[in-house]
């Protein structure tokens, strides 16, 4: 009796495991889709005023030249063309993310990168590649396939970045891995419990059934919280 309840525990484990990995793909996929996990999208902001217009008069030199260059949103308007990260387009503004390489002011400091987050960004102001702009606007929307293929595609550092609004959004990569060693190891248990009950090594095959079912529940309690 004792060697079908861990028999049971095993497979149990197994099927867990396998659920876990189908279940973790289509609850990420429902946050993409109800906007809790989102892409940001990578733009190239467009400046609100040629520069040259600056020479065209005085008053124009002078209101130039009274920006305050210093607030992240009117360099990016009126200062430099820069690359960022934009997200959450309404009413023709959105939510851009960009990084600027700053000199500190004590030079054994060098240089250090600030990231800025502007709430009110024109959307005119961006210009994006591909279709990204589509999907920045909402007007295309992945997939459940498309999705999953997707995030599966994009790298540790990708996952870190700004394109991404929560790594946890690929944890189903992470259940898989799970998934295919526990079924690996299980598959080599079975063997030797095999082996085991051929040669009638009765205590071996105890041993390494007991060793099996706490192996199947400890590991997926171990997967669960790392993740």
């Amino acid at each position: 009796m004792m060697r079908k309840v861990l028999f049971v525990f095993i497979m149990i484990s197994l099927a867990f495991s396998v659920s876990d990995y189908f279940f973790s793909m289509r609850s990420s996929y429902k946050k993409y889709e109800s906007g809790e996990y989102f892409f940001r999208y990578k733009a190239t902001t467009i400046l609100a005023e040629n520069p040259e217009a600056w020479m065209n008069s005085v008053e124009a030199f002078e209101e130039a030249a009274a920006r305050d260059y210093s607030d992240p949103k009117t360099m990016l308007l009126y200062g430099v063309e820069d690359t960022v990260w934009a997200c959450d387009p309404h009413d023709g503004i959105c939510t851009v993310v960009f990084s600027h390489a700053v000199v500190d002011e004590l030079p054994a400091k060098g240089v250090k990168t600030e990231t800025y987050v502007i709430d009110d960004f024109p959307v005119s102001n961006l210009r994006f590649e591909n279709d990204d702009k589509a999907y920045f606007e909402g007007a295309k929307k992945m997939s459940f396939s498309e999705y999953i293929e997707y995030v599966s595609g994009l790298s540790e550092d990708q996952l870190k970045s700004y394109h991404v609004s929560d790594k946890k959004m690929a944890g189903f990569k992470s259940a898989k891995n799970s998934m295919i060693i526990l079924t690996l190891v299980d598959l080599g248990i079975f063997l030797l419990l095999f082996i085991f009950y051929k040669s009638e090594l009765e205590g071996l095959f105890d041993v390494v059934l007991v060793l099996g079912a706490l192996y199947g529940i400890f590991f997926e309690v171990i997967s669960m919280y790392i993740r």
